[in-house]
């Protein structure tokens, strides 16, 4: 939410530094994004968070500030002298949906159609909103000011039977940007008797909103049930900045503070002839509720202890009534906080007013408790600290799959179906994923894209998938690797290895597998279990490793002492038949006596592999005729298994 410094001044008294004001509110929990200026004046942009719907406004900002730094709030001028009526008297509007909580309508006519002028041009320059009329710049400008989206329509274009209801499955809607738009049966919209107007709470229709040839208008504000605004907005991608309001639990009264103040700017500037009724919709109005309050739950709850009147303070300058009743006390609280609804949530309000920082720190009264992290957390942190040592990079993406990759969201391992999700959140994003292969590779390829020259990539994440009617979810980790220059399987396979040393993970092994998924070649197992899947696609390699199957099984570390005795070390060369797996070869030389402490590979050229091998005895240095009899032994034993030779 972009806030106009300058705006804002209007309402509250600001500190001297803007720092201190940002400061102040970041700590409140309006997190500052970024500052910056428009047309000279500065303007802070504040994260919001998306339970506190009263915020995304000027006013809204202002009484935050008032009650951090105890100022008042200077209130708008507003045009409240009409009467309200159930039905205006050219315009009958019937209300056929549960969603609708409140509306109200009037008409203006003779309206000023004109370029907005200079105050109102500018504020919502540095808003961000371009300036269109200003008939439309100041719905969007009071939208800004109070929170409350307003609409207006051309009335000679709407007839004079209106209607609130769900649409029919199919319906269609051109909005003003041009675009078509197919609405299904769970969507609220405005219409009469032959076309849809508007979707509620989101966009209008191109073929009644506000044009140069508009003579009168009619006005309207609404309401809306916050969860159906919120699946129409991204079922259709529709999230404009009235969407972005409505899809949050506004407060119906914030419905006539938006349409008075609209009314008082055209009665201001001229801009039209104001009707003498008004149509209030508002068969259940929303009255303020009261909260019983511990102040001792307070002090249990926050690890703090507040002066009562600090408490008392701090809520009146929030705008909550208090009385007390014995020790505690009874708090009203204004409709427009539709966050606060039980007693923990006036202790937020309390701690982040008076401010977190003066919590004081404690020592536990207690023993320390036990550890309970669950054993799949701790498997995870390891596995990010090990594959950030060997130099991978982390990403986190969201569990869905975009359209255009779908063709490769399969489950790697067996046949299965993609979860399908009804409540997706845009249109775009409707699978989960069933493998973190897609959203990986795509982060690959921007990488080379944008001229990288290495990309070790890595996820921690889950996969779901659907099978015999029953939604399923594993735990993995996907890697990838891709080099622009010396990329080959070797390297990749060396950082599969090391990981698994890092983790401990015995006895593991790469068998091919003639699966016809999107580009497996190998399967990784570990004591006849599958651990992970492989392979290689558009010159990117990739792995998924199951974590669930590896849980726990990490071999146990021994604490042994530093040999006494030293090793005698030699290099062998070995002339290997094409085809021979060289893992196996490692394998079969350490096993060939327990004095063959370890093997490397050292070196290769063509066919011939030169092994490092270490001979060590942890009672007696070993002589060269006992170094012999063992290479000798190790030499009979690859020859047998593998027709290996040693070259001279």
């Amino acid at each position: 939410m972009r806030i106009p410094i300058n705006w804002l001044k209007e309402y509250v008294d600001l500190p001297g530094k803007i720092d201190d004001l940002t400061n102040q509110l970041t700590m409140a929990g309006h997190m500052l994004d970024k500052s910056d200026k428009v047309n000279g004046n500065q303007v802070i942009d504040l994260e919001l968070r998306g339970n506190r719907a009263d915020c995304y406004s000027i006013l809204g900002i202002a009484r935050e500030v008032s009650a951090l730094f105890q100022t008042p709030v200077r209130l708008p001028i507003s045009h409240k002298i009409l009467t309200e009526v159930e039905q205006l008297k050219n315009i009958k509007l019937d209300v056929t949906s549960k969603y609708l909580q409140r509306v109200m309508m009037v008409t203006i006519k003779d309206i000023k159609l004109t370029e907005s002028p200079k105050w109102l041009k500018e504020r919502l320059i540095e808003y961000g909103i371009p300036s269109l009329n200003n008939i439309v710049d100041l719905s969007n400008y009071v939208m800004i000011e109070t929170g409350q989206p307003l609409h207006t329509f051309d009335l000679d274009k709407v007839g004079t039977k209106l209607a609130i209801r769900l649409a029919k499955s199919g319906e269609q809607l051109t909005t003003f940007q041009g675009e078509k738009i197919e609405l299904t049966d769970d969507d609220l919209v405005w219409a009469n008797e032959k076309s849809i107007l508007s979707v509620a709470g989101a966009i209008g229709s191109k073929f009644h909103s506000i044009s140069n040839d508009t003579k009168n208008v009619l006005l309207e504000g609404a309401s809306y049930n916050q969860a159906n605004i919120r699946r129409t907005i991204h079922k259709h991608n529709l999230l404009t900045d009235a969407g972005i309001r409505h899809e949050k639990e506004l407060d119906p009264n914030l419905v006539e503070v938006g349409i008075y103040r609209f009314l008082q700017l055209i009665k201001e500037n001229k801009w039209g002839n104001i009707a003498r009724e008004i149509l209030n919709y508002y068969p259940k109005p929303v009255k303020p509720w009261k909260i019983k309050f511990n102040l001792d739950y307070l002090d249990h709850l926050s690890g703090t202890i507040i002066e009562r009147k600090k408490i008392k303070e701090i809520l009146k300058w929030l705008n909550f009534e208090t009385v007390e009743v014995g020790n505690n006390l009874e708090v009203t609280c204004p409709t427009y906080r539709t966050d606060v609804t039980q007693e923990e949530d006036l202790v937020e309000e309390i701690l982040r007013i008076n401010g977190y920082d003066k919590i004081p720190r404690s020592v536990l009264s207690l023993e320390i408790p036990k550890d309970i992290t669950p054993d799949y957390i701790n498997q995870e942190i390891q596995l990010k600290n090990h594959m950030i040592h060997l130099g991978f990079d982390e990403i986190i993406s969201l569990p869905f799959i975009p359209a255009a990759s779908q063709k490769d969201n399969v489950l790697l391992t067996e046949k299965a179906s993609p979860v399908v999700v009804v409540n997706r959140p845009s249109p775009d994003l409707e699978e989960m994923q069933m493998t973190t292969y897609p959203n990986m590779i795509n982060s690959v390829k921007k990488i080379i894209n944008e001229r990288g020259e290495e990309a070790r990539l890595f996820e921690v994440g889950k996969i779901y998938y659907q099978k015999n009617n029953k939604q399923n979810e594993r735990r993995v980790l996907g890697l990838c690797y891709w080099k622009k220059t010396e990329n080959n399987y070797l390297k990749f396979k060396g950082f599969l290895e090391a990981l698994f040393q890092l983790i401990r993970i015995k006895n593991v092994n790469y068998s091919p597998t003639d699966s016809q998924s999107i580009f497996n070649f190998f399967h990784i197992k570990s004591g006849g279990a599958l651990i992970g899947t492989g392979g290689l696609k558009d010159n990117i390699f990739f792995t998924e490793i199951y974590l669930d199957v590896i849980l726990n099984k990490s071999e146990k570390r021994k604490a042994e002492l530093w040999p006494k005795y030293p090793p005698q070390i030699e290099d062998i060369t070995l002339v290997i038949p094409e085809k021979t797996k060289i893992g196996e070869v490692l394998s079969s030389i350490k096993s060939v006596d327990s004095s063959v402490n370890d093997v490397e590979l050292e070196a290769i050229y063509k066919n011939s592999y030169t092994f490092r091998v270490h001979y060590q005895d942890p009672k007696k240095t070993l002589t060269d005729a006992e170094v012999k009899i063992i290479r000798d032994k190790i030499l009979r034993e690859v020859s047998k298994k593998f027709g290996v030779v040693q070259k001279e």
